[in-house]
């Protein structure tokens, strides 16, 4: 039974939260037990700022089951982005000569009090994980935790290449109760556990253990709106005469300081969130652009800066000040994002840790714009970044038939898929499980109507490509086909906490479980000329797309994960869940439409 299906929860947990959780649960279409949601509703807010919604992110952070070793949610994160396998870390480190790093673990529990022998065991999980990042195989994991360890250790062995020569690290256990549990944190039995984490050696100071209770849950529910309250001076400013939608508005000058404490926070680290309206990433510090903004901060120029600098424009949806003394809650950095990271950058440098006052004799060109008329603030980041490209899929969702896929999705009903054609941050009234997006359909396609899964996997960006196979003239229900399969498999990974070792060949299980419930694709999969399996798929009197079937899909799905599970035993053996250069070449893709073609002919 799932929480929305209750009118509230168990005795032991706060009100207030349990309305949350199911109101959280409704919206993002999770089902499962009590535990297993509030496990999504921590992951999901209280690593907003890397997940943002997103469903498999956070669904892939909850490690689940009962051998988590009282570890429930972790998440390793390089340079702002969660890292899943130790080849994304080497991504995102590839091109800085500097980058960030940290890692959080969290148990979560519906309970109105603090065990001390629950979050004993959750410590001596946090212990075994870093153990055997440093030497592995040292203790018996589980193949999620040996994931999660693995990537600690490619952080460590990259030690070179990140600011801090020991890995931040923070500990959460969260629960729905009134007080903050300071006094758990004293018990002997959790210092000693704490105690023997710090004499690894792995993780920077401090380390300390966070007790939650519902209160600080509910704060972090609110920082999902921006960072809160965030105070900071802005002596040298004019003000902005506001208008009915505007409430205030200021350009100025803040000095190095105190934009450092909008930019970062009490660890130093860049503020999660805080640049997603501003369309252009972080270019690194061996741009161009960034190394003059460097050379200017490194050298006695920098006392020109507001005149060779844009600085930063802010929106925000609540500022209040007193003098010269501001709040600031909910707020972006529109315009301004490569000067602010290397503001971060050159703080960290030797020079300013030895003479503070290099960052507080800096001046930075500074508008603020408060507002909270969501259309105000759209506007002035869209008109401050009037380069916003205009990305692949946006082209691929412009098209007739990509309008006509989202009409034939809002038919399906409540218990259907949607297709989110636009607006990919728009408002959903539809839970977030069943909404795909063109990138997502794209891979789906490819995977389920052309049997194309290893592309889906190793290059979805080629499926961008304009004129891409994977929009055609081909049936409206051939586009939900394909989404419905790869739902109903993300579903099942969902429900099955030990099959998810075998997430990282999800689209090859699409391709399978597709080939089993329409044999008639099958000779699809096996044409090696496109423009031929093209004309074969908009030939709808051959092809029938149904899904009405759900014990047959559900059949399908199982025999195809039984096929993987055969397919990869090899690395399945190694203790740890499949990853993307596991699974990712054609060959895995022919043989394992061979065994579900010898498998068809079984039955």
């Amino acid at each position: 039974m799932t929480i929305s299906a209750r009118a509230g929860w168990g005795d032991e947990v706060h009100t207030l939260t349990g309305k949350r959780v199911a109101k959280f649960a409704r919206d993002f279409g999770f089902e499962g037990s009590e535990a297993k949601q509030f496990e999504l509703y921590v992951a999901a807010n209280y690593l907003f700022p890397y997940v943002r919604d997103d469903v498999e992110q956070i669904e892939s952070t909850v490690l689940g089951g009962g051998t988590d070793e009282g570890i429930d949610i972790a998440a390793v994160v390089v340079n702002g982005q969660i890292a899943f396998e130790p080849s994304e870390i080497d991504d995102l480190i590839s091109d800085q000569a500097s980058n960030t790093a940290r890692v959080i673990f969290i148990q979560a529990k519906t309970s109105e009090s603090y065990d001390s022998k629950l979050i004993a065991k959750f410590l001596h999980g946090v212990e075994a994980v870093t153990k055997y990042a440093i030497k592995a195989k040292s203790v018996e994991l589980p193949p999620a935790l040996v994931d999660l360890a693995t990537l600690i250790d490619r952080i460590a062995e990259s030690g070179d290449k990140f600011q801090d020569t020991r890995i931040p690290c923070e500990l959460f256990y969260v629960t729905t109760s009134g007080n903050d549990g300071k006094s758990a944190q004293q018990e002997l039995q959790v210092t000693e556990a704490i105690d023997r984490i710090r004499a690894l050696g792995i993780y920077a100071e401090p380390l300390n253990l966070n007790t939650h209770g519902h209160d600080a849950l509910a704060a972090k529910l609110k920082e999902r709106h921006g960072p809160q309250n965030i105070r900071f001076n802005f002596e040298k400013r004019q003000t902005i005469p506001a208008t009915e939608r505007v409430s205030e508005a200021y350009i100025g000058l803040l000095s190095g300081a105190e934009v450092m404490k909008l930019l970062t926070d009490e660890t130093g680290s860049m503020r999660p969130g805080i640049f997603d309206d501003n369309v252009r990433l972080d270019l690194g510090s061996q741009n161009p652009v960034n190394t003059r903004i460097t050379r200017t901060l490194q050298s006695d120029d920098r006392e020109h800066f507001p005149f060779l600098n844009n600085g930063l424009t802010i929106i925000a949806t609540s500022l209040r000040g007193s003098g010269d003394r501001f709040f600031i809650s909910g707020y972006q950095i529109v315009n301004g994002g490569q000067t602010s990271h290397q503001l971060v950058r050159w703080t960290a440098s030797e020079a300013v840790k030895t003479k503070p006052s290099l960052l507080s004799d800096l001046w930075i060109p500074v508008k603020i714009v408060s507002s909270g008329d969501a259309g105000v603030r759209t506007s002035v980041a869209i008109a401050t970044n009037l380069q916003t490209p205009i990305g692949s899929t946006d082209i691929q969702a412009s098209s007739q038939m990509a309008k006509d896929v989202e009409e034939f999705f809002n038919q399906s009903g409540v218990n259907g898929l949607r297709y989110l054609r636009q607006n990919q941050h728009a408002s959903l009234d539809f839970p977030r499980t069943r909404v795909v997006t063109t990138p997502e359909l794209n891979r789906a396609v490819a995977a389920t109507l052309f049997g194309d899964s290893f592309r889906a996997i190793g290059a979805p960006k080629e499926l961008e490509a304009e004129g891409s196979f994977v929009w055609g003239e081909y049936s409206v229900e051939a586009y939900y086909y394909a989404a419905w399969i790869l739902y109903r498999v993300e579903r099942f990974f969902a429900r099955t906490p030990d099959s998810t070792t075998l997430k990282a060949a999800k689209y090859h299980i699409a391709m399978m479980v597709s080939a089993l419930i329409t044999p008639g694709l099958v000779p699809v999969f096996e044409t090696s000329e496109i423009e031929t399996a093209r004309r074969q798929l908009r030939d709808t009197k051959k092809l029938k797309f149904k899904i009405s079937d759900s014990d047959k899909i559900e059949v399908a799905i199982t025999t195809a994960v039984e096929l993987a599970t055969e397919q990869f035993q090899p690395v399945l053996n190694e203790g740890r869940s499949l990853r993307k250069d596991d699974v990712r070449s054609r060959r895995n893709q022919e043989a394992l439409l061979q065994k579900v073609k010898e498998s068809s002919a079984n039955v």
